[in-house]
């Protein structure tokens, strides 16, 4: 595996710096990308494009598709439609054919192509009313109607039948070793009921038309009735900014998103242990002021980061074998942390970077100053730690965005993942600078990591409290989440 410290990476990377700004479905012509380099602008007119996947066949109008990804090898060919619906599988089509205005029609082989990004003006509103968020291991997450009623599931030793009209979320983790499906229902009235799941399969009609039937085993999570644009794992994409929104995310110059992000004003606010039962290094507590910024709304996720690292030829981090998409990074260094930063600047034209301790904990705390964002006690199934009480205790990241957000409408700012900020560490506060800005030190080596993480206890994924990890360790429990400036 290749890292940071190869030229190539550090050449990409410094290429990446430089902002880009050609690329990217432009006015009413599509963009196609080919797996040598070479790019065409023309229009591609495919009335139906079907894609094999593990649960069935999908049939999308080709003015509902935006993006077309090839992979690589065995990997599965990605569809993203306009709606915010991406489907991973095999796409059933080896040839087209781009009409160009000035030049004669370009017949493309599939196997040659990167990626297709269409252009934006050819979309096509697509009526479907109340649906559900599927989704799954491989990555997909698509709106259906749910067309099986109920599932049957063990808990203990008993055996029933649930009623999916009940249900708010059902989560699934497969186990392959001891092939079992576990599930956790979080009900309408806000309790959960957890146990096997005996059910085979679930039936669903998917936004465009077709019926699957998806294998327990291959699915993550269904969010039944979501309706609306902010539901989970659907965010209408938004101008910086754009009528004062504060949830906004930038976009690359190929058309793909980047990380969303949550604009927050900055303010004063007190640091630290202030309920006296924390850790010395949490000590002392003080009131400080941090300035306006933006902060992702989610951990850096793998879908993030694999696009740098396509971008500029560093090596994927591990996955521990869970699954990518979005799932959080981890195995990843404070320095690759940083690399990403600076990519995404020169990507984007804007600045980005890790948070300072102070930022992260004026963000992670949502305004409150409780022990936990939520209140004093862990509670049950808040949060994905080794004893909260949720279906990846101690076992493994879970998807970013499985719980509920806190007051700024941040996710997962406590457990999951630890996140790497800026600071070098300090063994307290005392040191620390008043204005919020990051602790340096001359050859700094070990940084501050921050949120507590899937494989501790509870009482580490308290909003004050503070970890440190050597800058070039990577670790299955540490990511990170990144800040961009509004100056």
């Amino acid at each position: 595996m290749r890292n940071l410290s190869s030229p190539r990476c550090f050449l990409a990377l410094l290429l990446s710096l430089f902002p880009v700004v050609s690329g990217g479905a432009a006015g009413d012509f599509d963009l196609v990308t080919m797996k040598n380099g070479d790019i065409f602008n023309g229009g591609i007119e495919v009335e139906v494009f079907d894609l094999a996947t593990e649960f069935g066949r999908v049939s999308i109008s080709g003015h509902a598709v935006e993006e077309i990804r090839f992979g690589k090898d065995a990997a599965p060919d990605l569809l993203r439609t306009r709606s915010g619906d991406l489907y991973s599988g095999r796409l059933e089509m080896t040839d087209l054919v781009m009409e160009r205005v000035l030049d004669p029609a370009l017949p493309l082989t599939t196997r040659d192509i990167a990626v297709i990004n269409f252009a934006p003006g050819r979309s096509v509103p697509i009526e479907f009313l109340a649906p559900s968020l599927v989704e799954t291991q491989s990555g997909d997450y698509f709106h259906a109607r749910i067309t099986t009623g109920e599932l049957m599931i063990q808990s203990d030793s008993s055996v029933e039948l649930m009623d999916l009209s009940r249900v708010r979320h059902l989560d699934v983790l497969y186990s392959e070793e001891a092939q079992r499906v576990r599930a956790q229902f979080t009900l309408h009235d806000g309790s959960r009921r957890s146990g096997d799941l005996l059910t085979k399969s679930i039936r669903v009609q998917e936004r465009y038309g077709s019926m699957l039937s998806i294998p327990s085993r291959v699915l993550d999570r269904i969010s039944f009735q979501v309706s609306t644009a902010d539901g989970p794992g659907k965010v209408t994409a938004l101008d910086p900014f754009q009528a004062g929104h504060p949830r906004f995310r930038d976009h690359l110059p190929d058309g793909t998103p980047g990380p969303e992000m949550m604009r927050l004003e900055g303010g004063r606010f007190i640091r630290g242990d202030l309920q006296g039962d924390g850790d010395s290094d949490e000590q002392p507590s003080s009131e400080l002021e941090v300035g306006e910024f933006a902060i992702g709304v989610y951990e850096v996720t793998f879908e993030d980061y694999d696009r740098f690292c396509a971008s500029t030829g560093c090596g994927l981090p591990d996955d521990q074998g869970w699954g990518r998409g979005r799932r959080p990074v981890v195995n990843v260094t404070w320095d690759m942390a940083t690399a990403y930063t600076g990519w995404l600047s020169g990507q984007t034209g804007n600045r980005y970077r890790l948070p300072t301790d102070a930022e992260w904990e004026y963000a992670a705390r949502g305004g409150t100053q409780s022990r936990f964002w939520w209140g004093g006690e862990s509670g049950s199934a808040r949060s994905n730690c080794a004893d909260c009480g949720g279906l990846w205790d101690g076992e493994q990241t879970s998807r970013v965005g499985r719980f509920n957000p806190n007051p700024f409408g941040l996710y997962d700012t406590a457990g999951n993942v630890f996140e790497w900020v800026a600071d070098c560490w300090n063994d307290d506060f005392s040191q620390a600078p008043k204005n919020g800005s990051a602790v340096e030190k001359p050859n700094c080596g070990v940084r501050v990591i921050r949120g507590g993480a899937w494989s501790f206890p509870a009482r580490e994924i308290r909003s004050a409290n503070r970890w440190r990890n050597f800058q070039s360790r990577r670790s299955d429990d540490t990511g990170f989440r990144v800040v961009r400036e509004l100056q």
